[in-house]
């Protein structure tokens, strides 16, 4: 059985310096793949904290940029229903977005401290400026010319 253990042993050196010989070569002659697959990566700052994630939420591709408190001040996504990115300030409150929707329509939104007041520009099938006041009531709108 110690003869056994003891083989076992030498083999498994042999299995690690022969790997760590090889990432040494691949290391040294600046060969890079052509493609990393992965189902998700994080960027770590010095401290240890995520500050950026690339993966999927509910099978859906997600990029999150956050800042020093954890918070996700940059959420861009893609999923059945449309394309967006938003920006949210420290407080998580979206502060812009942009949005393509599966319907084909798209558009633009700046929103005031707490998404209390707006201005959104949407299009689709013709376009429309609204701004909205902190309650939420439309205060103007501006449309395209009807031709």
């Amino acid at each position: 059985m110690e003869q056994r253990l003891s083989d076992l042993e030498k083999r498994n050196r042999w299995l690690v310096v022969g790997w760590v010989l090889s990432m040494a070569m691949i290391w040294m002659s600046g060969w890079t793949p052509d493609s990393i697959k992965a189902s998700g990566f994080q960027l770590v700052d010095e401290s240890g904290k995520v500050r950026a994630e690339l993966g999927f939420q509910e099978g859906e591709p997600v990029l999150l940029i956050r800042d020093e408190n954890g918070v996700d001040r940059l959420v861009a996504f893609h999923h059945q229903e449309g394309t967006g990115i938003y920006i949210n300030d420290a407080s998580k409150t979206t502060r812009i977005g942009v949005a393509q929707f599966a319907h084909g329509g798209g558009g633009v939104a700046l929103h005031g401290p707490e998404s209390k007041g707006a201005a959104v520009l949407y299009f689709k099938d013709e376009g429309s400026l609204r701004f909205f006041d902190a309650e939420g009531n439309v205060t103007r709108l501006v449309k395209g010319e009807e031709q």
